[in-house]
């Protein structure tokens, strides 16, 4: 239906211009349908399915809280923005590195309110939602990469899968959440498929159009060009002419001698030319007579005393300094800033969740069997928990102990370079580790008598074409 509804509407748009035609008109009029005539064709119609899924996305977040609906609405205000640009595409030719930024600017304005949007609300319980969003926002960054933008973009989608799987499995009682987790997902598929038809080796602009920049102009804003550059400054005012030479024939005043003649005339004396110097014994040497140096006419303060201070170096800024946080708010337990502290204790329900995030050099223990744990961005962090109902997850850190004293169904690590987790033999063998993009993974199996045994998660992958395709397997170096 959605196919023959875009086909409909090409029908009447031509429909359209060949009755403008027929009727003839004045040069503006024509100028004005020319421009109009440039939406008709197939890279702007066909991404009205598009902007469809960013409205379906918007109406399923309609019925669940607050900040899903408002980052859903910045969602679909970067898809109107694209729109923008791609009419750009359609009327200029290709637009010239430095104007680049001029072009993009209210795509790029857009697609920072989602970031910041995120970053302000991490205390949010639909941290998840927001995050599935922020992700993948990027993949609108299509219109810079040539000449594979499917592939951009199939990485940059693919990173809001771990937050929507997070999505489906905390929020899966709750009616909504799987929905707007569907629309989400529909609307970047939809969006791969328009590039997929239309840009497939980069945006596609027209080779007969006007200056991007112009263009850019008259479609953001309304006006008819681009705005002028700033005018030039004025030169500074030209150095006084030099003095008239003397008329010929004058001669010197005799008491204004010439400063180079006299400079002339001593160098000209020869060896002569030291004579007039004093003859310093050696009792007078201050670098023989260390006692006549205290007692020198001119002293080192007296030297320095004009001399500026030189400014001390401004120190780099380090990271912003926050008050660690510990606290219960509502069922969801914040542990924040924490920096070196080794007794953090956690008494845990069920019904809890705890969200780590930028902790350094610190241990957290949690007592009890809660239902999910989050770290974020904590650096040489340890955390032990006794039983967890859903899930653990590691993400965007480094150098981080786990320790399971019972059962964890799943742990999640994503983007972290160092991670060992501790599992317990007789409960633990029925964990599962997801991975992705992570370095230096170990998972040690701790026996009854407390010794265990390590074993790493791969890095490595071949990836062979074999019966018509690609299989992935397990790289391993031999030697």
């Amino acid at each position: 239906m959605a196919d023959l509804a875009n086909l409909v509407s090409r029908l009447e748009a031509v429909t359209l211009r060949l009755e403008k035609c027929g009727a003839g008109g004045g040069s503006a009029a024509s100028a004005a349908d020319d421009d109009d005539d440039y939406d008709t064709v197939d890279a702007i119609v066909d991404f009205q399915a598009v902007l469809d899924k960013a409205d379906a996305v918007v109406e399923a977040a309609k019925d669940l809280p607050k900040d899903v609906l408002e980052i859903s609405n910045l969602l679909k205000l970067v898809v109107l923005k694209n729109k923008e640009f791609l009419r750009v595409s359609v009327r200029a030719k290709a637009c010239l590195p430095a104007d680049i930024p001029i072009v993009m600017k209210p795509m790029n304005e857009a697609i920072t309110q989602i970031g910041t949007y995120r970053d302000t609300n991490r205390a949010s319980r639909q941290f998840n939602h927001l995050s599935a969003v922020s992700e993948a926002i990027p993949a609108f960054g299509w219109v810079c990469v040539a000449p594979r933008p499917i592939d951009y973009m199939s990485e940059m989608i693919g990173a809001s899968d771990f937050y929507i799987n997070r999505i489906l499995r905390d929020f899966k009682d709750t009616p909504g959440h799987k929905e707007w987790s569907q629309k989400l997902k529909q609307l970047f598929t939809a969006l791969k498929e328009y590039v997929t038809n239309n840009h497939k080796k980069g945006v596609q602009w027209n080779p007969n159009g006007g200056d991007a920049k112009e263009v850019a102009a008259k479609i953001y804003g309304g006006g008819s060009a681009a705005p002028k550059a700033p005018a030039a400054p004025r030169a500074p005012p030209s150095a006084p002419a030099p003095p008239p030479p003397p008329p010929a024939g004058a001669k010197p005043k005799a008491g204004a001698p010439s400063a180079g003649g006299g400079l002339f005339a001593e160098i000209n004396k020869g060896a002569d030319v030291t004579k007039g110097l004093k003859k310093v014994s050696k009792d007078q040497m201050t670098h023989k007579n260390p006692g006549l140096r205290g007692s020198s006419v001119v002293k080192d303060a007296d030297l320095n005393k004009n001399k500026k201070a030189a400014a001390p170096a401004k120190k780099a800024a380090g990271p912003v300094s926050r008050p660690p946080k510990l606290k219960l708010e509502g069922k969801k337990w914040s542990c924040e800033y924490q920096n070196g502290v080794q007794d953090i204790v956690i008494d845990a329900q069920v019904t809890q969740s705890l969200y780590i995030f930028r902790c350094e050099n610190s241990v957290i223990t949690v007592k009890g069997k809660i239902n999910s744990i989050t770290l974020d961005n904590c650096k040489k962090t340890g955390i032990v928990v006794d039983s967890l109902v859903a899930s653990l997850d590691v993400v965007n850190s480094n150098s981080i102990k786990v320790q399971v004293n019972d059962k964890a169904p799943i742990v999640n690590i994503d983007k972290t370079d160092g991670c060992q987790v501790f599992v317990q033999k007789a409960t633990g063998l029925a964990t599962e580790f997801v991975t992705a993009k992570s370095s230096e993974v170990n998972i040690c199996l701790v026996e009854e008598n407390g010794e265990y045994n390590e074993s790493f998660v791969a890095e490595q992958f071949l990836t062979k074409y074999c019966d018509g395709k690609f299989v992935t397997e397990l790289y391993e170096v031999c030697g």
